[in-house]
């Protein structure tokens, strides 16, 4: 009898160790399982954080040059011309300035701005370029579509010094890579502008030099 009993509490303590191990086995798979959707949110929070880090890195401020004297066409078909020393986006409008005088033009009424060919520019680095006569490109024309105005910014109105800022959709991030290799070393001079007032934004045609 007592043999039989020892056997039963062998038994009995035999289950209650292995009933042990199934619970702390079970809890151990528990806190993995945990420890694998914790490690999961922090991968997605950390690549939404690089992707937003990323998105805001694919913006360039990039300095531009505009000509001492450009013609303003208006849609009525008038034209006057002139320093072009800014560009109101909330006013929408386009300041020039000739002999001392400014004249103020709505955006609404101008066709496009042109740029003369051999206008004095400035660089960045305040150069001179005389387009045309002493200066030539050294790299094609590129058109710069569908700009939001208030990132255009006349920054020194006696030099034409500008800056745009770019980013997509405006750009591929491609493009910006090779926009900021050329504005390495050369200037990118604005041919022409015209303004969309209605969707308020800019288009912008230059050539590096």
């Amino acid at each position: 009898m007592r043999k039989l009993n020892i056997v039963k509490y062998t038994v009995k303590a035999m289950k209650a160790f292995f009933q042990g191990w199934v619970v702390a086995i079970l809890m151990a798979a528990a806190q993995v399982v945990n420890i694998q959707a914790v490690m999961s949110q922090n991968i997605k929070t950390g690549n939404s954080l690089l992707a937003q880090t990323q998105i805001k890195a694919d913006e360039l401020e990039l300095a531009v040059a505009l000509p001492e004297l450009a013609e303003v066409i208006l849609k009525s078909g008038q034209s006057s011309s002139g320093r072009v020393i800014g560009i109101d986006a909330q006013g929408q409008a386009l300041s020039i300035q000739r002999s001392g005088k400014t004249a103020t033009i709505p955006l609404s009424q101008i066709a496009k701005v042109l740029f003369k060919n051999g206008a004095l520019v400035y660089r960045s680095n305040g150069r001179q370029i005389i387009r045309g006569e002493r200066d030539r490109p050294t790299g094609k024309l590129v058109t710069w579509s569908g700009i939001p105005i208030n990132t255009f910014t006349v920054k020194n109105p006696s030099q034409g010094q500008a800056v745009v800022k770019l980013k997509p959709p405006v750009v591929s991030t491609e493009q910006l890579q090779g926009i900021q290799s050329v504005a390495r070393n050369r200037q990118y001079v604005v041919d022409e502008i015209q303004f969309n007032s209605q969707q308020r934004t800019i288009t912008i045609q230059a050539t590096p030099y």
